[in-house]
């Protein structure tokens, strides 16, 4: 894992507690990750130009679903 991905995992954390709100997390997500690139920026940016299709908590838990699939990790397979 990326060093921003595990900064943007904190400030996602943030948003699931109550802490932030999803403009404060959007307005840090683009100040802080501006030129940079990783799956997970990827990923929050497309579904944070797709928020006006979804309500709050479906924002909230498409952003926090991204964080898990990179907190997970990819699986491998063996191949023998």
């Amino acid at each position: 894992m990326e060093a921003i991905d595990a900064e943007i995992i904190e400030k996602l954390k943030l948003l699931e507690n109550g802490q932030l709100s999803v403009d404060q997390f959007e307005k840090w997500h683009i100040g802080r990750t501006w030129g940079k690139s990783s799956e997970l920026i990827t990923e929050i940016d497309f579904t944070l130009v797709e928020k006006s299709l979804l309500t709050k908590e479906q924002l909230i838990s498409e952003l926090l679903s991204h964080a898990k699939d990179v907190a997970i990790g990819p699986t491998s397979t063996a191949s023998g």
